[in-house]
């Protein structure tokens, strides 16, 4: 979650423009225009997705199994990203996705989505993004795994008490953005209307969770991760990292291998 939080001081200074001042250290958008979103799908093969709803279009691609493990529609994994990621970097990961095809859609003003991210917005595009992948005559709608990194632990954790996901994957989660307010800037949290709370949804939620936990995040502490994890209401798995930081989980090789097994589970359903 780059950056979470670190302009929280400057929207204290910025209060009286009336703004969303906690959207300034929420969210950090890496737009690209339709060209590139056309040439991400050229170059990797990946399906042009296009969502378009009453005030936005969301865009994003889409990946069937690289390796499929029998006929039939096809278990899917959607993936939601960082407070400062664009998501096509999960097309070049998708042959580890064990059988599952991959559906990632940049959030509001990042990529070559329009408008501009909110809390409620992201979650009732997720939702939108979900029936859009369920309605698929190709996909399994009974076995779609909801991923969320950082940020996006909170959009898959919504997501995963309003429609029907078969698991959730959650790397580096948090209990709720507004506690890690209170853990960084207490003196200013006060700011933060977008609260991200997933602890309280958790208990829920009854399907079953892989957590991943980065053992030297200063950003989302293993602690708030952990907080999550001990209240969801389904099973759980957790991959303890103790050397990884926030911001390099993907590249520990146990990473791979847990989500692997995860997903195997899943497809086997």
């Amino acid at each position: 979650m780059r950056g979470l939080l670190g302009s929280l001081a400057a929207a204290a200074a910025m209060v009286v423009t009336g703004c969303r001042l906690d959207s300034r250290f929420l969210y950090f958008p890496q737009p690209h225009g339709e060209a590139t979103w056309r040439a991400i799908a050229e170059r990797t093969g990946a399906e042009r997705v296009e969502l378009r709803g009453p005030q936005v279009v969301l865009r994003g691609w889409y990946l069937p199994p690289r390796q499929p493990k029998g006929p039939g529609p096809a278990p899917v994994v959607v993936y939601f990203g960082g407070n400062g990621e664009e998501v096509s970097w999960m097309l070049g990961e998708a042959w580890r996705l064990a059988g599952h095809g991959l559906l990632a859609v940049n959030y509001r003003g990042y990529g070559a989505s329009g408008g501009a991210p909110l809390e409620q917005s992201l979650y009732d595009d997720a939702v939108a993004v979900f029936d859009w992948l369920a309605a698929r005559p190709d996909v399994d709608a009974a076995r779609i795994v909801a991923w969320g990194r950082s940020l996006g632990s909170g959009v898959a954790t919504w997501l995963a008490r309003e429609r029907p996901v078969s698991g959730v994957i959650l790397t580096s989660p948090y209990d709720s953005i507004e506690a890690l307010a209170r853990l960084h800037y207490r003196p200013i949290a006060f700011l933060l209307g977008q609260r991200f709370d997933s602890l309280s949804r958790a208990p829920r939620i009854e399907v079953p969770l892989l957590a991943i936990v980065a053992g030297r995040d200063t950003i989302v502490p293993a602690a708030h991760s952990e907080r999550l994890v001990a209240a969801w209401g389904g099973p759980t798995r957790v991959l303890r990292l103790p050397t990884a930081s926030h911001n390099d989980v993907q590249a520990f090789a146990e990473h791979w291998r847990e989500v692997e097994r995860f997903l195997a589970v899943n497809a086997a359903r």
